[in-house]
């Protein structure tokens, strides 16, 4: 059999490394034959014992820079005509377009639902739980600092995502509004600490997030809103 070695730079080393630490143990990456896993892990121990970053105490530091050199002036994850229709449908179906679920009182994320050992008793704080997402968790970017406040908020990317997290909150209301026409919800956009979406069902006698004293609910309109916190 032959064999072939592969020449890598460091920061490549460093790159896989991590993206083997989150994959190898699962099958995220839908291995359809046992060959491609058996592969998969054969490199990832290569790269493991090649690569020394992971055991220094900057190995954030390390990974980060290595990330921004390697994508420097890369326009896009994927050209425009090669984009799997899978990475599309996951991203808008998972975010843009959720799945929700009615849950023993709750209405929820269902991707989110599953991931929360211990929700609290009051429905308003467990439903603001379990409905949030973090923009700049969900994909790679630069605007990320070493120290607090640890998000450069002037950086293209964190301005990115406080846009496109914008834009999400309204399509929440859409698809809460046709998911569960005969309730009243409030979606909330906050700015600080990485753009943040959430959303909570209203109810009498509750009171809201980000709001002291009760709900009336004979002054409500009837409509979902949205909260804009810059």
């Amino acid at each position: 059999m032959k064999k072939y070695s592969l020449e890598i730079s460091e920061d490549e080393a460093v790159v896989l490394f991590e993206f083997f630490s989150r994959y190898s143990e699962t099958n995220t990456l839908a291995f359809k034959n046992p060959a491609e896993y058996i592969s998969f892990q054969r490199l990832s121990g290569q790269i493991d014992r090649t690569t020394s970053a992971m055991f220094k105490p900057n190995y954030e530091e390390i990974l980060l820079n290595a990330q921004n050199r390697i994508s420097n002036g890369f326009e896009g994850f994927y050209s425009v005509g090669n984009f799997p229709i899978s990475v599309i449908y996951s991203m808008v179906s998972g975010y843009f377009w959720p799945e929700l679920l009615e849950e023993n009182g709750l209405i929820v994320l269902k991707s989110e639902y599953s991931r929360i050992k211990e929700i609290p008793d009051e429905p308003i704080e467990a439903e603001c739980l379990i409905n949030h997402i973090h923009i700049l968790d969900l994909f790679s970017h630069s605007a990320g600092l070493k120290d607090e406040p640890f998000w450069d908020s002037n950086h293209p990317d964190f301005k990115d995502a406080w846009n496109l997290a914008k834009l999400i909150s309204e399509m929440w209301k859409h698809k809460l509004s046709i998911d569960f026409p005969d309730y009243i919800f409030r979606i909330y956009v906050t700015k600080y600490d990485n753009p943040i979406i959430r959303f909570h069902k209203v109810r009498e006698n509750h009171k809201n997030w980000l709001e002291e004293g009760n709900i009336d609910m004979r002054n409500l309109k009837g409509k979902n809103s949205i909260i804009t916190v810059e």
